[in-house]
């Protein structure tokens, strides 16, 4: 399988480099051009410096020419878009030029490539499970309405989908949505590219103000090492190509879902793996959803907040909610186990916990005999 990929720089596309090469499946990256101070994609990312293209998800068919657009036509089986801006403070314009307009430019391009090549081309689009906005209960992976409680980038995120769902007609390329959860370090090595909001709100554990921690009983966090994340969608993507057509899109969430710990488990998981860590304990405080959702987005209308705490404080929607995200249209994509990550892996990611160590036996010469 060929994917034409943006994103690879982000925390889900670094991922899915890492892990495609053992996948069998063969990247093309599409690169932004490289601007002052920053780190050349060929150092970054060596080995995919000789597939790069060059464009921008801002423009029509993503920028790319007609030479380009003739050469992925030939080979090219899915196109994923996983670029996207997360800045919280952001301005809808720019939220809307990348995350919708991105979407959008991103299944011309799939469009095209079918056009040209005769085959049938996939196309996979990034979305976020935070697009549920303030909704509560049981999330089915079906379409949204729309939610006062989104904040601007879920709103794009959500507007995007929309965007998608217009334009999907009959003959057209497949479309997957995947509706991704926050997403740590990897399982294995704890690297991240990016530390989101929850990892903020962890960094500031300490600081919590009354060390006190609203959020609703049976609260869940519903994050994902970023590795697995990586290798369900590509599983998911392959799924797509196997199983279509498909007359609309077809929405998952990549997701821990049924799977996920609640936010009091992955504490005291966390309490228990580092008791000096967490001396002082943090209480968790009942809330309705109504107040874990108006603090994150208001409490710097009372407190005076760094733009770092307001940022973090947002995180509170994140694990505060008593929601579960279902999986079954995943399941039905991706060939194999989904994603089932413990809430110690968990703890310990978001937490930066190190691993146990192994007891050594004492050095006393006399207990050698009951060594192994």
């Amino acid at each position: 399988m060929k994917l034409l990929l943006t994103g690879v720089t982000g925390q889900l596309g670094t991922a899915v480099a890492e892990i495609a090469p053992e996948r069998g499946v063969t990247l093309v990256p599409l690169v932004r051009p490289a601007r002052p101070g920053q780190v050349p994609f060929e150092r970054a990312f060596p080995s995919l410096a000789a597939a790069q293209v060059t464009g921008d998800v801002r423009e029509p068919l993503w920028g790319l020419g007609e030479t380009d657009l003739d050469a992925l036509a030939a080979d090219v089986d899915a196109v994923v878009n996983l670029a996207g801006d997360t800045n919280w403070a952001g301005s809808g314009r720019d939220l809307y030029a990348v995350n919708v307009l991105g979407a959008r430019n991103g299944y011309d391009v799939a469009r095209e490539l079918q056009r040209r090549s005769g085959r049938r081309v996939a196309y996979a689009q990034a979305s976020s499970i935070y697009v549920v906005g303030g909704t509560l209960g049981r999330i089915a992976e079906t379409p949204l309405a729309p939610d006062r409680h989104r904040t601007a980038y879920e709103h794009s995120k959500w507007l995007a989908e929309r965007e998608l769902e217009r334009q999907h007609g009959p003959g057209d390329p497949d479309i997957l949505i995947s509706r991704v959860a926050a997403l740590l370090g990897d399982s294995r090595t704890g690297a991240t590219r990016k530390r989101n909001s929850l990892y903020l709100l962890a960094e500031r554990w300490d600081e919590l103000p009354g060390r006190v921690l609203p959020a609703m009983r049976g609260a869940k966090v519903d994050v994902l090492p970023r590795d697995l994340a990586a290798g369900t969608l590509l599983d998911a993507v392959a799924g797509l190509r196997r199983s279509g057509p498909h007359p609309e899109p077809v929405i998952t969430h990549l997701s821990a879902g049924e799977r996920a710990p609640t936010l009091r488990a992955l504490l005291e998981t966390a309490r228990a793996l580092s008791p000096l860590a967490f001396g002082k304990w943090v209480r968790l405080v009942p809330a309705s959803a109504e107040q874990v959702l108006w603090l994150s987005a208001n409490a710097e209308r009372f407190l005076p907040l760094s733009p770092a705490w307001r940022n973090s404080l947002i995180g509170l929607r994140y694990i505060g909610l008593d929601r579960v995200m279902e999986r079954g249209r995943l399941a039905q994509l991706v060939d194999g186990r989904l994603p089932e990550p413990s809430a110690e892996l968990l703890a310990r990611l978001l937490f930066d916990l190190p691993e146990p160590q192994r007891p050594l036996a004492p050095a006393d010469h006399g207990l050698s005999r009951f060594l192994a």
